[in-house]
């Protein structure tokens, strides 16, 4: 049987890794449009801050996959799925069959309609390669869009590197998928200790610059600059999945065993859509810990065992300016 996985993340290693201690026999593929082994996107504002080396935010080296027998085809996006002939394209034109398929290729940054967000001096911290850019910018003063952890654990490591730092929300608090405004509002008050300026219910209406950043113009004022960082969070990688017939809502409709709605095929992490474990209710979960059973789930039940996922729970931990911030289940707020 030959497994090929879609992303090289933590869903999909997790799959690969968990059929690879079940099952030496199974050919395992990971496709993959980055050219590195697996990292961890929670570690990339630790590094651009200076709190840690650039290996230690690798998960993986590319001889762990040598060892386990496991292919990675780096620099390999894969671009259309049949599932009739069953194969994967991917953008060079190379064709790889499958038996059973895995996609798990999470998802991409939102990139929201604002005039000169294609400006030089504008970067996100959801890629290795984009973190590096960011870290070797010469910059004095930076304008953070979006107060999710990855927006705020970027502005702690802003100010680190000796940045003029300004948070700009949309919604009425930071962190608002995370915490009520209670809690958001004394982690509020952490930062602006810190000498960070954050503003609350501002839309972005402009990035200012010709081809570089000068500032970034809100529906509230204008704030000089000559970095942008973008953290406005991500969006589910729908469009493989829906040119090859799979059902999709805000992202690809799994059953409890992970199975998506042609055979065959399996779908984890960031790209699905599950169940909310508190409510029942169909949810969205971009959080590691849920990824990672996710993906034990689905190699199970390629191996042919019946194993069903319970559900996904909102389960968070970070820890900015000193304080330690945990999060878990739903507020009734």
């Amino acid at each position: 049987m030959k497994v090929v996985i879609i992303g090289n993340g933590i869903a999909g290693n997790q799959v690969a890794f968990s059929i690879r201690e079940r099952c030496r026999e199974t050919e395992i593929c990971i496709v993959s449009a980055e050219d590195v082994p697996e990292y961890d996107p929670c570690s990339l504002p630790y590094y651009l801050g200076g709190d840690c080396e650039k290996k230690a935010v690798f998960r993986r080296q590319k001889r762990d996959y040598k060892k386990h027998n496991i292919e990675l085809m780096v620099n390999s996006k894969a671009v259309s799925i049949s599932p009739e002939t069953k194969t994967v394209t991917t953008e060079s034109g190379m064709q790889i069959g499958y038996d059973q398929l895995v996609l798990a290729h999470g998802g991409a940054l939102f990139i929201p309609p604002i005039e000169g967000i294609g400006n030089k001096g504008v970067f996100s911290c959801k890629q290795l390669i984009e973190t590096q850019k960011l870290k070797t910018h010469k910059g004095k003063s930076a304008v953070v869009i979006g107060s999710g952890a990855i927006g705020i654990e970027a502005a702690e490591a802003l100010k680190k590197k000796g940045y003029a730092v300004y948070v700009i929300e949309l919604l009425g608090w930071i962190l608002p998928a995370l915490f009520d405004e209670p809690t958001a509002k004394r982690l509020e008050a952490a930062m602006e200790g810190y000498d960070i300026r954050v503003f609350t219910g501002e839309k972005v209406l402009q990035i200012k610059g010709q081809k570089k950043v000068t500032g970034v113009i809100t529906d509230k004022r204008e704030i000089a600059c000559d970095t942008v960082v973008v953290a406005t969070g991500v969006v589910p990688g729908v469009a493989l999945a829906k040119t090859a017939g799979i059902a999709t809502g805000r992202g690809i409709q799994v059953d409890r065993h992970m199975r998506t709605s042609v055979p065959d095929i399996y779908a984890c992490g960031d790209c699905v859509e599950t169940i909310d474990a508190c409510t029942g209710e169909v949810a969205m979960f971009q959080l590691k810990h849920n990824a990672i059973e996710q993906g034990q789930i689905a190699a199970r039940n390629i191996l042919g065992e019946s194993v069903k996922y319970l559900g996904a729970y909102a389960f968070a931990r970070a820890h900015f300016f000193n304080t330690h911030a945990v999060t878990f289940g739903k507020t009734m707020r």
